[in-house]
Order: structure tokens, then sequence, then C-alpha cells
């Protein structure tokens, strides 16, 4: 009888899912001596990333940090943020020819959102797995140009002496899935894609083509997962 016992013990070790670990639940990364145990049922992180997107016509970097917690390795709330700066355009100066929107996107923009971040991770422990990222938030856009809204264009010598600022705020939703590698047990590296989705219809710096745009990021994040 112990024999049997220890035979269908043994069967049911070897028949567990693949990425975890019988009575462990064990993290599976990609460098072995990493692997650690999923026990845990409250994790935190902070996480560094690096976007590509468009603002209007402009591509722009878009740096951005993240912190928060994990509930049993599958549900995430934090706080994110990511700025951009994008610089003027060289060698531009207003002309009758150019169009409405080549002279407001003309100048430079700076500026950032952010907020709460929601996340859902589906298997984990995987050396592979999917997350689902959700912010929800604001944020706010800096236009500087050389000719203010409403007035008429500026000669080429009075470009040179003029800069106008115009800040406008924001409210943004942007849902995203993530592709995430498990490097080591606190290590994890995650590739994703984003859509910024913005419903203000008003203003006239962040009108919908400057902020409703894709975002594609790599992600470096570190913690107790």
């Amino acid at each position: 009888m112990i024999c049997w016992a220890n035979a269908l013990a043994v069967f049911a070790q070897d028949t567990q899912p693949s990425g975890v670990s019988a009575g462990t639940n064990e993290i599976h990364t990609i460098f072995k001596q990493g692997n650690g145990s999923c026990k845990i049922p409250l994790g935190y992180f902070i996480e560094l990333g690096g976007g590509y997107s468009h603002f209007g016509h402009k591509s722009v970097f878009l740096p951005g940090i993240s912190a928060g917690i994990i509930l049993n390795h599958h549900f995430t709330i934090g706080l994110t943020a990511d700025f951009f700066n994008t610089p003027e355009r060289s060698h531009h100066h207003p002309s009758d020819n150019d169009s409405a929107s080549d002279r407001r996107h003309g100048g430079s923009l700076q500026g950032g959102y952010g907020g709460l971040l929601l996340e859902y991770t589906l298997f984990p422990q995987s050396k592979i797995h999917v997350s689902f990222p959700l912010i929800i938030g604001a944020g706010m856009v800096d236009h500087q140009h050389g000719e203010r809204p409403g007035d008429s264009i500026l000669s080429q010598k009075e470009w040179s002496h003029h800069n106008f600022s115009h800040g406008e705020h924001f409210f943004v939703i942007e849902p995203g899935v993530k592709l995430e590698l498990n490097v080591v047990k606190n290590f994890r590296i995650g590739l994703g894609i984003s859509y910024r989705y913005s419903p203000e219809r008003n203003h006239m710096v962040t009108s919908p083509d400057l902020l409703n745009q894709l975002t594609g990021k790599l992600t470096l994040r570190f913690g107790k997962f």
C-alpha cells in the first residue's frame, strides 16, 4: 500500500500544469536560479518605461515611471506617469502657404499625463505571460509657438522675437496589452501597445488628432511579484 501511495504521489507531481510546481505554485523564470515561490498574497513593484508615440504630426519619446501593489499575483493597482518634450521644428517660419494645422504643430510641445494604473495579468507564474493595463487620469500639454492663437501670421523678423505659450489640461483613458517576460524572480521585461484616448473636443491644442494615438512601450519592472 505504501508503494502504491508513493507511486500516486509521483504521478500527481508529473501531471501538474506547465509553469506551476506542485504545492509551491512556483514562478518560472528565464534564469533557473531566479525561480522562487509564488505564495505571497501581496507584492509590490516599481517600473521604468520608454514609449514611442505621436502627438499630432510629431513623433515623441515618452519616458515614464509607475509604482504600485500586486494582489494575489494577478491584480495590480498603482500610479503611473509619462512625460514628453518635442523640439521646435528647426528652420521653420510661418508663411502664407502654411495651413492652420501646420502652424499649430510647428512649435514645440511639453507636458505629461498619468493617474491610476489598473492591470490584470494572466498566468503570472509562466515565463512569458500577458497583462492588460489600463490608465485613467489626466494630463497637461503646453504648446509654445510663434503665433498667438487668433492673431495674424507674424513676419520672419517678428517670429525670431516672439514666443507664445498656450497650455491646456485634458482627461485621458489608455487601455493596452503587454507581453511580459520573467527574467528572474524580482525582474520582468515587458513589451506592449496601448491606445491613448481623450474625449476633449473644444480645446485648441488638445485636439483629437493630437492626443488620440497608439503608443508602443518597453518596460522594466522590479519588485516582489
